[in-house]
């Protein structure tokens, strides 16, 4: 009876054969334990003092490596590593250089060195010369080449490259490509820009698509070799000699002259990719316009730049003409609400010693100058 007083419920007892019989620090298994059992334990605690030693050390990196990106300095972009695009294109200041230049790196080390000392901050050469002939294919047709020495060496000294392409005008590529334009209507007869005994060339057929083809792989080669703007000349038809008719590939009825000029504008541009197209015009072709030679004007086109040629008026100042041109050109592309931007070429004054000083003080803030 004594015991029942002392503890009215059944005590539970432990058993031989009991899993879970505590040893005496109650950590382990004492009683009926079996290897199996242990071994897991210790593999539990291997794990996670191997799990601690790794949050330790993957704190000690992140903290090791936050330190030190603190302290390192911000990476400096250079000249050569920032690309030209439309919209960091800023100011333009070009010169032109001689392709007979390019034979001789001290003769273009002097060179740039002058362009650098009357303010220029481009260059502009020729990569596919009026004639037709390619300066950047090694080809031994008279020229020196434009190769990546060339342009490693302008770069070098912080100067844009402007690549001058002559487009239509071209009396190579023609009979390489069967792109000519015909003085009948049959196509039997090649058409000449003059007659022969007078140097007469002829000419790339804009309505051709071997022809646009063809100019729009030099642009992209011209690209691919580093240049940072492609300068077009001679968009345009040629014009017929004397009032006569001339034909192309096309029937003259059925196309519309400056829809062809400004198709193949908006293909170079695509061709150029983020590297800029400016394209070089006459004044006229800027303003009144021409319909035999561009159907229209090439003012407002796809290419970013429209550059007119501003050639010395009679009885005037340049400097003044330049800079009221340069002013009422690009206030007409605003109040058209278009996003080109106008750069004139003007014809360098070799006689005024100090020409380029007062054009750079003009209003004119770009301006490409050529020979």
């Amino acid at each position: 009876m004594a015991k029942k007083e002392l503890s009215p419920r059944r005590l539970k007892g432990y058993y031989k054969f009991s899993k879970k019989y505590p040893s005496r620090n109650a950590e382990s298994y004492a009683i009926g334990e079996s290897r199996k059992m242990k071994k897991k334990e210790q593999a539990r605690k291997i794990l996670f003092a191997f799990l601690l030693l790794c949050l330790f050390a993957a704190a000690y990196m992140l903290v090791y490596v936050s330190v030190d990106l603190s302290n390192r300095p911000l990476a400096e972009i250079t000249e050569e590593e920032t690309l030209i695009s439309v919209d960091n294109l800023g100011t333009i200041r070009a010169t032109y250089i001689d392709n007979g230049v390019l034979e001789e790196i001290g003769d273009l080390s002097k060179e740039l060195k002058n362009a650098k000392k009357n303010g220029f901050n481009a260059v502009m050469l020729d990569f596919k010369t009026q004639e037709g002939y390619l300066t950047i294919d090694g080809e031994n047709n008279g020229y020196n080449s434009v190769d990546s020495v060339i342009i490693e060496k302008i770069k070098e000294e912080g100067f844009i490259i402007i690549a001058r392409i002559f487009c239509f005008e071209d009396s190579y590529a023609p009979q390489r490509l069967g792109a000519y334009v015909y003085e009948d209507a049959e196509r039997t007869k090649i058409w000449f820009d003059a007659p022969a005994i007078n140097g007469g060339r002829v000419w790339l057929d804009p309505t051709n698509q071997r022809a646009t083809n063809y100019i729009c792989s030099v642009i992209e080669d011209a690209v691919h070799l580093g240049a940072d703007c492609i300068y077009l000349q001679s968009v345009e038809f040629p014009q017929a000699r004397d009032n006569e008719t001339i034909y192309f590939s096309q029937d003259s009825e059925a196309f519309n002259r400056n829809l062809v000029l400004m198709q193949f504008i908006e293909a170079a541009v695509k061709k150029a990719g983020i590297c800029p197209v400016i394209i070089g015009v006459p004044l006229e072709g800027a303003e009144d316009g021409n319909q035999e030679k561009w159907g229209g004007t090439l003012f407002d086109t796809a290419a970013a730049i429209c550059s007119p040629l501003l050639l010395p008026p009679e009885n005037s100042n340049y400097i003044e003409y330049i800079e009221n041109n340069y002013t009422v050109m690009n206030d007409k592309a605003k109040n058209n609400f278009s996003t080109i931007k106008i750069v004139p070429t003007v014809k360098n004054q070799a006689e005024d010693i100090n020409f380029y000083e007062k054009l750079s003080k003009s209003g004119a803030e770009s301006y490409i100058i050529i020979p």
